[in-house]
């Protein structure tokens, strides 16, 4: 018995191996396991279950169907695209148009993912990223390009995702028929009173089955949303408005007093710096100054004798 188990579950994860790095295009597998008569009732060759091949045709039928239809995508086109735009666009009031944004995303039933307003100088800027309906996204564009002065700059990205998406519904696929083959070895393992080696193998690979189906889930699942909103990323800049040419400032007596104390006190310290240094030099341009003054002196009076 153990035997035969050891052997199934290797044969299982040999196909586990084999179906899980196939591509989209891929035609029907088979899963071939041997095993005696005397453990399931049957010999020679068992094929897998239906669910288990899968074809690239099924699959397009199914995005197609299912969750293209989900995805605002017709059943004539089962491609599936994601949309970014960015812009750059001059507004008369930064706050207005940030306010006018927001509505034109609630009509649209959209929603702004990232919103960031800051201070250029005295002027108010923002960037801001709106995810709105793919099939609104050129009717929010126009609304958008509406609001502005000019439009700086504006481009567009489309990445067609459609391969990789078919790509995880196959793998899926294939694992959810793995899992099954899985659950029904587990069950039969317990019912024969395996060993608890046995069972626990068996369990730990199921999990791990699990966990990659579960990824393979998050990823289609984010592919699904990026295709159905389109994402717009905007910056507004204000108006540049007119500088004054004489700068109004406040007087104030306070300010005055304290600038002409700082000027004082810096005087002050520039004096107190070069007594300081005269005194720490002096040493240095006295001592050669007394000796010369005194062979000076010496020299005269020896003249004023010899006349």
């Amino acid at each position: 018995m153990k035997r035969n188990v050891w052997m199934l579950l290797g044969v299982l994860l040999l196909t586990l191996s084999l179906t899980t790095g196939c591509a989209a295009k891929s035609v029907r597998e088979t899963v071939v396991v041997e095993k005696q008569a005397e453990s399931r009732g049957y010999s020679g060759v068992v094929e897998a279950p239906a669910a288990a091949p899968i074809a690239a045709e099924a699959v397009h039928d199914q995005a197609a169907s299912g969750g293209a239809a989900n995805l605002g995508l017709g059943a004539a086109s089962d491609q599936m695209i994601i949309r970014t735009v960015n812009m750059t666009m001059t507004v008369k009031d930064t706050d207005q148009a940030l306010a006018e944004i927001k509505a034109i995303l609630a009509q649209a039933q959209g929603y702004m993912a990232a919103s960031n307003r800051y201070m250029v100088g005295e002027q108010p800027w923002a960037s801001v990223t709106m995810r709105v309906p793919a099939a609104t996204l050129d009717a929010v564009l126009d609304q958008v390009r509406g609001l502005a002065i000019r439009i700086e700059n504006e481009n567009s990205s489309a990445e067609d995702v459609t391969e990789e998406y078919t790509d995880l519904q196959a793998r899926q696929r294939n694992l959810e028929a793995t899992e099954k083959e899985l659950l029904a070895l587990l069950t039969e393992v317990r019912e024969s009173g395996g060993k608890a080696d046995d069972i626990l193998a068996v369990h730990n690979r199921l999990t791990e089955v699990r966990g990659q189906i579960e990824q393979l889930k998050g990823r289609s699942q984010y592919l699904e949303r990026m295709v159905a909103m389109a994402t717009i990323n905007l910056e507004i800049r204000p108006k540049e408005a007119p500088i004054s040419v004489v700068q109004k400032e406040k007087w104030s007596p306070l300010v005055t007093l304290s600038k002409a104390l700082r000027a004082f006190v810096q005087v002050l310290q520039f004096l107190v710096d070069v007594l300081l240094n005269v005194l720490v030099f002096s040493p240095f341009v006295l001592v050669p100054a007394v000796v010369i003054w005194l062979i000076v002196r010496a020299v005269r009076r020896r003249q004023a004798k010899k006349k």
